[in-house]
């Protein structure tokens, strides 16, 4: 397949964060498939100074921007691995110190320069040899790529995937005039929103199929919490939406075990796992040896109901020979029962508000169980690393979750995890008595934590995923052309 990934970030020429280093690896992961993927993305000054060899073209290609003709010059550069990277220059909107804005402030005309990066992509796309069967966009930036195909009827199926939800370029209706497009797009079901000109709708709207980070994100997004203002959106086009989840860099997010263990606390046995376990209950001076399991709750910034959950049962829990150790900081409400839990269960509770990113992931790791019982997050990341690390998750059931962790069946011997149905803090406890049961149990705990660090949620199989999506769309154009 001939692939185009349309974006306003790709590592290392232009980006300020994961979502240019996600790219860079997805377009890598393509390639290595077999598969002939480019990537097109503006060129900016990051990009100019970069000691990466830029080769200029002879074309100098026009779009038409709110009834001016602005045009921009079509560069080239390669990628370190070899990805083959279209650069659109055009000084006055790219030639600044930043992608988004610069000097703590967000540049007052980007729906201007993302209106016009939007059509230089189509216009790039009919021009290039051999020509793209697919657009990939990622994030707002490029969600009207969708809008401008569908407009003009060019031959090409795009995909849009949301990395960040919250982020939606949301511009004041006049913005609406650049886009070129007749008045009747521009309503609610269109490209207005709440009076406003919002990119990510459009794209949603307008998209052969939109992509979210897994399922439980995708599903996830359909609920006013996490939805953002476009949760009624996603739920009435959802019959082209689609949970692919997101690879991880295993190396990023979990790191050996001897890395998190100070020197001065390595022990002299060879277990990875027993080592951190040890560490961690040092560290935080809990009991050396519980009969029961270590449980790390992890409470995310945005999942307001993780401790929440466990009120009810933080007594039982604590009493059953086992040690909680909670990361992140816990609502102001939930503080009260904290502290009592911190004075009546010195040696079984500790809450770390502000654990830094070594001492989270050592808790992932020492852990025998991670607790997620509200969020599994937006991309699952804190379920991913703990199975890698052999910790076994406990969650509640929600739709999508499957795809991430599955239920342990001793007769089917099967399950990498705890998954409870009923949302009552005793179905809760009852996969925590699960837990401690089958950790009592050391060879079958064992075989039931090698089966969980050996699913793989790299970008490698992220990669096939997409491909298969998009492999999907490109049969279902030619039966309709047929």
């Amino acid at each position: 397949m001939k692939i185009l990934m349309a974006t306003s970030e790709f590592s290392p020429l232009g980006s300020t964060g994961d979502l240019g280093d996600q790219l860079r690896i997805l377009a890598i992961e393509l390639k290595n498939l077999g598969h002939d993927v480019s990537v097109i993305i503006p060129f900016y000054r990051s990009v100019r100074d970069s000691r990466y060899e830029i080769r200029p073209t002879q074309d100098e290609l026009q779009v038409n921007l709110g009834g001016k003709r602005a045009s921009f010059d079509l560069l080239e550069a390669t990628s370190p691995e070899g990805i083959q990277v279209h650069l659109v220059r055009r000084d006055e909107y790219f030639d600044r110190s930043g992608i988004y804005g610069g000097d703590g402030r967000i540049y007052e005309d980007n729906a201007e320069r993302f209106i016009f990066f939007s059509k230089a992509v189509l216009e790039v796309a009919s021009r290039i040899l051999p020509s793209p069967e697919l657009i990939h966009c990622h994030d707002w930036t490029t969600a009207l790529v969708p809008v401008f195909a569908r407009d003009r009827q060019m031959p090409f199926r795009t995909v849009l995937t949301i990395h960040n939800l919250e982020y939606q370029g949301s511009f004041w209706s006049f913005d609406f005039a650049l886009t070129g497009l007749p008045g009747s797009y521009f309503g609610p079901r269109g490209l207005e929103f709440y009076g406003r000109l919002n990119f990510l709708k459009s794209g949603i709207l307008y998209a052969d199929a939109v992509t979210l980070p897994g399922e439980p994100a995708l599903f996830e997004a359909f609920t006013p919490q996490h939805g953002f203002g476009l949760d009624a959106v996603l739920q009435e086009n959802r019959f082209h939406l689609y949970g692919v989840p997101h690879g991880v860099d295993y190396a990023q997010t979990t790191p050996p075990f001897e890395k998190l263990i100070g020197k001065h606390q390595q022990s002299s046995g060879t277990n990875g796992k027993l080592r951190c376990r040890e560490a961690l209950l040092e560290e935080l001076k809990l009991e050396k040896s519980p009969n029961g399991t270590v449980i790390n709750l992890p409470i995310e910034t945005t999942d307001e109901g993780a401790f929440g959950a466990v009120k009810p049962t933080l007594d039982l829990i604590l009493t059953a020979d086992t040690c909680l150790v909670i990361t992140g900081k816990a609502l102001d409400q939930d503080l009260a029962e904290v502290i009592v839990a911190e004075r009546q269960y010195p040696t079984r509770f500790a809450h770390l508000a502000k654990a830094d990113a070594t001492l989270r992931l050592l808790c992932l790791a020492g852990a025998d169980v991670v607790l997620l019982p509200s969020s599994l997050g937006l991309r699952s990341e804190n379920a991913i690393a703990a199975m890698r690390y052999g910790t076994l998750p406990i969650v509640k059931a929600r739709r999508g979750v499957h795809q991430i962790v599955s239920d342990y069946n001793a007769g089917t011997e099967s399950g990498c995890g705890f998954v409870y149905n009923d949302h009552s803090p005793m179905a809760l406890w009852d996969s925590i008595r699960r837990a401690n049961q089958l950790y009592r149990r050391s060879e079958e705990w064992k075989k039931v934590a090698e089966r969980a660090e050996t699913l793989d949620f790299s970008w490698t199989e992220s990669a096939k995923a997409f491909v298969r999506l998009y492999a999907n769309l490109l049969r279902h154009q030619q039966a309709t052309q047929a």
